[in-house]
């Protein structure tokens, strides 16, 4: 009997089982991707309402991206492979950079 091919055999769907597992950490770093960039909107609204004059203006457009980032994570789908990558292309680059800039290493 050829295990390889045998449907009954764990190692047989080894492949699919390691794609599924690839697939639902990429999901998942999409999603704090996401949960990052909520994050720094949060901390730089913080940061302009501690001002002695903050913009209004400035921090309701934060508002409303940060709102528009929560609402692309809850549509975030498991299986949706292009926004996935979109997603961890996009903002994956900019959530490194901030933590560049606002978390230098110590010497």
């Amino acid at each position: 009997m050829n295990t390889a091919t045998d449907p009954r055999d764990p190692l047989a769907r080894a492949d699919e089982i390691v794609s599924a597992q690839e697939e639902a950490v990429a999901f998942e770093c999409a999603r704090e991707c996401i949960s990052d960039m909520m994050s720094i909107y949060t901390g730089r609204i913080a940061e302009e309402e501690a001002k002695p004059k903050p913009d209004r203006q400035d921090i309701e457009v934060m508002r409303a991206e940060r709102s528009r980032l929560a609402r692309e994570r809850a549509e975030l789908r498991l299986h949706d492979r292009a926004h996935i990558t979109r997603i961890m292309d996009e903002y994956g680059g900019a959530v490194r950079a901030w933590r560049a800039e606002h978390r230098p290493l110590a010497a």
